[in-house]
């Protein structure tokens, strides 16, 4: 997935190399399969292609086929925790290639999601457990358990666990940005 990305960008692996601070050698190995990167790993190669990083971290294997219909148990969710954060999210959704991505979101208190970002489509957001801010075109919006917030992601947003206690929520997002 890395090396279709690579060449979709039409970058050189000397290019992605000079960007990331990894090695051309490292590179080729991901590209080959032949090591499976941390996902802080992933993520570096993906600003240096200017893509979402989920599209390789949660990339779907080619040898398996789109579905119409998939039934994903909790066991079979793709989960992701970055270096140094306290949130965890997990894929509720097979893949990032699809016209939308759910996640499963689990924010310790004091998480948040970094500074506002923007991206193409709408996304939808609706807590589970605790609480959530959740800061849109400047004005923040506490959520609270059975909230839940729609809005137009070209706006910068982001969010934040003000609470004392973990936040659980689902974040869908069409298409799929993260």
């Amino acid at each position: 997935m890395v090396r279709r990305a690579r060449k979709h960008s039409e970058r050189t692996l000397q290019q992605v190399a000079a960007v990331t601070g990894l090695s051309i050698s490292y590179l080729s190995q991901i590209e080959r399969d032949i090591l499976i990167p941390p996902v802080s790993t992933l993520r570096r190669i993906a600003d240096a292609l200017d893509i979402p990083a989920g599209s390789l971290v949660f990339a779907r294997e080619s040898s398996r086929p789109a579905t119409l219909v998939a039934v994903l148990r909790r066991a079979e969710r793709k989960s992701i925790s970055f270096p140094r954060s306290n949130i965890d999210y997990e894929l509720l959704t097979p893949d990032l290639r699809r016209r939308a991505s759910m996640l499963w979101i689990v924010a310790k208190p004091g998480a948040e999601s970094g500074p506002p970002l923007t991206h193409v489509g709408e996304d939808i957001v609706v807590v589970l457990k605790g609480c959530l801010g959740v800061e849109v075109g400047g004005l923040w919006h506490e959520l609270r358990v059975g909230d839940s917030i729609f809005f137009n992601s070209e706006l910068p947003h982001r969010w934040s666990n003000p609470g004392k206690s973990p936040a659980e929520a689902i974040w869908v997002s069409s298409p799929p940005s993260f």
